[in-house]
């Protein structure tokens, strides 16, 4: 595509949608080429266009709280045409943060490619804390969007993110993306939700990055929905009450299909095939169909840096349920995994509610208390019901169910596992059990009741067995 006609293209973009401020001129650490240096000499000066808002979504825990997100972590979202004949260039500083990642998406919100912090080259070696230890947060980075397939993993050019792939389910591609959605992540960000750093600086350019066609920064505009504008009522409530005594009544008399009485938790491939694995629990035989349902919807919104157990648990089987596995290792400082000797950067539970997938409660690794063995054992129930004997000095944590929820979604996700770390969610092959993957690292599940906790003491372990004999003879850890 010539220069022209790019730059028709982008004037176009420029009128379709809603402007919010006058292009700037800093982009005096720009980059022209698919490496971490510099431009030479003098950047181009960006074409006379209106600048729109680099990052018009943010996620927050009631408006936008959709497609299991995680509570401590920030979602940024953008939406930007892949135009023949150009790049998008990210330029950004590295937060004080566990985690950050840019994941693209397709228009149907399809998982297509992502690029994480410790890949991203400094323009100052030496200076990405996700790779040296010893680095501090607030080096510069300049990285890019490619509207084109990835590559074989040794084709990848540097710093370089690719959005030009267009799968539609049952291994059924597109032959281009028209539309990139563009989402950065910020997990447990220190000071600020967006690491004490300004948000990356989004350009759209010529492919060869000499022209430089408009500017998107968020500094002078707000998001379509402002952080902090409307307080977090809703999920709040939802964590915090308990549902009237008629209304769990009404719910444990209403029986939920797709959950069992002996739940377990499976690999998560998207809402369709947890709902056919769940059936297939509670109806007791496998049903048909994963090849179908692991690939239609599979990865929706999905951050490619992690992976996912899911169970399905609903009140007809009681409305208290405790998860209990072995720990794995997180990362107390970010270079320590992949590349160190932590088994994961990250791990968290959290409740969810079924159809939407809206989170209710999250706790994520360094908030779990643990036992003498490294086993942890979260309980879940309303809080009115909660155990008095469930509490952190027992290594026993506590999530709520979520008040006039009559089901819920219990969601465990391992992040960038080291390679030694076999057991992570990652290494489980579609189709495997995961405990004969994950060991004594699975999770097991049962539901339970206030009595039965208290009456089984202080031990955390104790307690998930006592639980467990009530409802099932499956191995205890």
């Amino acid at each position: 595509m010539s220069r022209a006609l790019s730059l028709a293209l982008a004037l176009l973009l420029g009128a379709l949608l809603a402007a919010c401020a006058e292009p700037g001129d800093d982009t005096a650490s720009s980059a022209s080429a698919l490496s971490p240096a510099a431009y030479p000499g003098t950047p181009p000066e960006p074409a006379p266009l209106s600048a729109l808002c680099s990052w018009p979504l943010v996620s927050d825990s009631d408006v936008l709280n959709v497609l299991l997100p995680d509570e401590a972590a920030t979602y940024w979202v953008a939406a930007l045409p892949n135009l023949p004949g150009t790049r998008l260039r990210i330029e950004g500083q590295y937060p004080q943060a566990r985690y950050f990642s840019f994941n693209a998406y397709s228009p149907l919100l399809a998982s297509v490619d992502v690029l994480t912090d410790y890949q991203i080259a400094p323009l100052q070696a030496g200076s990405n804390p996700y790779r040296d230890p010893a680095a501090a947060p607030g080096a510069g980075y300049v990285a890019y969007v490619l509207p084109e397939p990835a590559p074989a993993a040794d084709q990848r050019q540097p710093n370089a993110l690719y959005s030009g792939q267009f799968p539609v389910g049952l291994g059924i591609e597109l032959p281009a993306n028209p539309l990139q959605i563009l989402i950065y992540r910020i997990y447990l960000a220190e000071g600020d939700t967006v690491g004490g750093v300004p948000l990356p600086t989004l350009t759209v350019e010529t492919a060869d990055g000499s022209q430089a066609l408009m500017t998107l920064d968020l500094s002078i505009c707000t998001p379509l929905v402002p952080p902090g504008l409307l307080p977090d009522l809703l999920s709040e409530a939802m964590r915090s009450q308990s549902p009237p005594a008629a209304v769990t009544a009404l719910f444990s008399t209403v029986p939920l299909p797709v959950s069992s009485s002996t739940p377990t938790m499976q690999r998560s491939y998207g809402l369709l095939e947890t709902f056919r694995s769940s059936m297939s629990d509670s109806l007791g035989f496998e049903i048909p169909g994963q090849a179908v349902t692991a690939t239609v919807g599979a990865n929706l919104a999905n951050n490619l840096d992690n992976a996912y157990l899911q169970a399905i648990l609903s009140r007809d089987k009681g409305s208290m349920y405790l998860v209990r596995g072995k720990a794995p290792k997180a990362a107390t400082v970010p270079a320590q995994a992949p590349l160190g000797n932590a088994e994961v950067r990250y791990w968290s539970l959290c409740t969810n509610e079924v159809l939407s997938q809206r989170f209710t409660d999250c706790l994520y690794d360094a908030q779990v208390p643990l036992d003498a063995d490294g086993y942890f054992t979260v309980l879940v129930s309303d809080p009115d019901q909660r155990p008095a004997n469930a509490i952190a000095e027992n290594g026993i944590g506590w999530l709520a169910w979520g008040a006039l929820y009559p089901d819920a979604t219990l969601l465990y996700r391992h992040m960038l596992p080291s390679v030694g770390y076999a057991e992570a969610i990652q290494n489980i092959p579609q189709g495997t059990p995961p405990e004969t993957v994950m060991g004594s690292y699975y999770p097991l599940l049962a539901y339970c009741d206030r009595a039965t906790v208290e009456a089984a003491g202080n031990s955390a372990a104790a307690v998930f067995a006592a639980c467990a004999a009530r409802s099932t003879d499956s191995p205890l850890p």
